[in-house]
């Protein structure tokens, strides 16, 4: 019985993790961060964002 196979490729980088025990930034939130959340805030007060992956891109202010 013949098997067949390849030496592993590259592996994918980790994803970028921040520092462990923060907590949200918005006044009276007390939300415990994830250190995959790069940003300051928890969802409830990050800036809302809509991605436009696919299809028109909209010029900036014709939201």
């Amino acid at each position: 019985m013949d098997m067949k196979g390849s030496r592993p490729g590259k592996v994918p980088a980790p994803s970028p993790t921040s520092s462990t025990g923060r907590t949200c930034a918005a006044p009276g939130c007390s939300t415990k961060l994830s250190i995959y959340n790069l940003g300051s805030t928890c969802w409830q007060h990050a800036n809302l964002s809509f991605p436009n992956y696919r299809g028109k891109r909209l010029a900036p202010g014709k939201a």
